[in-house]
């Protein structure tokens, strides 16, 4: 690549204990089908405890640019370190364990060049296991593009709409307009950062599978903690998607996730309780309180678990919310 010519894009990889995976994932960025395109490769290492960073440092392939923290930071100020420092108008998000397609580069250029005025998309995905081995195939279509509004209500209902970090790209210049990701954050800032984006322009869906996401036991949130401190999190990123939204549609989402979002958090407050974390149940109850009544929460969680016994918890979801949400959709 031509040190003097600004790269297509770039690839911002934070990484951190990962050397179980983390050849082969650097190793798919660098064997991308780049016949059409410069990119540039960015990877900082948050202090490792593994030898990640002797193998960063043995690479000598001068598309890659290799930073290291002097302290610890955490996944979002590195991500925040590494987009300041990258070259390319377009992001392309990178993790420790994932593989990239050969194609995937090239086809998230093609995407944004397609749809110029999405300020970040994401692509689909297919998982693999610790292994390496195809997990579910998920459905392909069409590249398209995500309204603020439906966008905002599949985030609350169902989640976030990327479902990683690995399969996003986002503009470096709209990203530096919203003031980067919370670094306040542990779990939950690209959550918020795809609000955030996405509260005046649509997102870009790319309908093709681009990359393929690790499964495993080893990810940053499968522990007790990290419960809690989604859960700490999550409130402030639901706020700010309902804010997106127009009043009535906003009144009748926020009536929803009391009862279908709020209540799934009794099952893991009861986990904790079970796994006699006693300060940590404490703590996770008075979080609970910030988003509703708590009687009122176990009061819907009782009522959800005796639905899902008669096997009448879709409809009355789609009695008492979907039917609502639609039509006020159609009419907006």
């Amino acid at each position: 690549m031509d040190t003097k010519t600004k790269p297509h894009i770039s690839i911002v990889l934070p990484v951190y204990t990962g050397m179980a995976y983390l050849q082969q994932s650097v190793e798919s960025v660098l064997n991308q089908d780049d016949s059409d395109f410069d990119f540039e490769f960015l990877i900082c290492d948050d202090c490792s405890k593994d030898d990640s960073y002797t193998y960063l440092s043995s690479i000598t392939d001068t598309r890659v640019k290799l930073f290291r923290n002097e302290k610890n930071k955490g996944l979002f100020p590195t991500l925040n370190f590494l987009i300041k420092n990258a070259s390319a108008d377009l992001l392309h998000l990178w993790a420790q364990d994932d593989v990239m397609l050969k194609n995937c580069l090239k086809e998230t250029i093609k995407f944004h060049q397609e749809f110029p005025e999405v300020k970040f998309s994401f692509s689909r995905l297919q998982g693999i296991d610790a292994s390496g081995n195809l997990l579910k195939r998920p459905d392909t279509f069409k590249n398209k593009t995500l309204s603020v509004q439906d966008h905002a209500v599949s985030s609350l209902l169902y989640g976030s709409i990327a479902g990683n970090i690995a399969n996003v790209c986002l503009v470096k210049e709209d990203c530096k307009e919203v003031g980067y990701f919370d670094e306040s954050m542990i779990y939950v800032g690209d959550f918020k950062m795809w609000c955030v984006l996405s509260k005046e322009t649509p997102i870009g869906m790319n309908g093709n599978i681009l990359v393929n996401v690790r499964q495993h036991t080893g990810q940053l949130s499968r522990n007790l903690d990290a419960s809690f401190y989604r859960l700490k999190e999550n409130y402030g990123v639901y706020q700010c998607f309902l804010s997106t939204l127009n009043p009535e549609l906003r009144k009748q989402l926020n009536k929803t996730i009391k009862w279908k979002i709020y209540t799934t958090y009794v099952n893991q407050y009861l986990f904790i309780l079970k796994s006699k974390k006693f300060d940590l149940a404490k703590r996770y109850v008075e979080e609970l309180k910030k988003y509703d009544n708590i009687n009122s929460i176990f009061f819907k969680w009782i009522i959800i678990r005796l639905l899902r016994f008669f096997r009448l918890e879709q409809k009355f979801y789609e009695f008492r919310f979907y039917k609502k949400i639609r039509s006020l959709k159609q009419n907006n």
